[in-house]
């Protein structure tokens, strides 16, 4: 006949989690958080680019505005001018150029991010670029 034991205390064996068992799991938490945060870095800083790609385009279409909204003939030519918008320095580089058709003329508005360091100055890549043609309010004056 064989004897059981009551109590349930083992004999032999260990009881918890060894130091390595311990230390395999910090690491693989600590890889888990790291590529968390590499995630979330990553997520602000494509919202920043959006939000600056969003602000060039409304400083752009506000300077098409103002050449629309003053209904004037545009002299053919590039000019550089600031168009910042909610804390954000940019610049904005308006060109006017002929078209085969003398009643229009294309006009380009690229905007770019202003120089912290030298106001005045293009830095970093074109953030906007809008493109449309503008009619001759008067024609019969050509």
């Amino acid at each position: 006949m064989r004897m059981f034991r009551t109590d349930h205390r083992p004999t032999s064996h260990q009881q918890g989690f060894t130091l390595i068992e311990v230390m395999i799991g910090l690491a693989i938490l600590a890889i888990a958080l790291t590529s968390g945060i590499k995630a979330i870095a990553q997520s602000a800083q494509t919202q920043r680019g959006i939000e600056q790609r969003y602000l060039a385009a409304w400083s752009a279409n506000n300077a098409l505005n103002e050449i629309f909204f003053n209904a004037q003939w545009p002299e053919i030519g590039s000019q550089t001018f600031n168009c910042s918008q909610l804390n954000q320095s940019y610049l904005c580089k308006k060109t006017i150029y002929a078209t085969p058709n003398p009643i229009y003329r294309r006009v380009e508005i690229a905007v770019y991010e202003e120089s912290k360091e030298s106001p005045g100055t293009i830095t970093g890549a074109r953030l906007a670029l809008l493109i449309t043609l503008v009619n001759n309010p008067a024609p019969g004056l050509l």
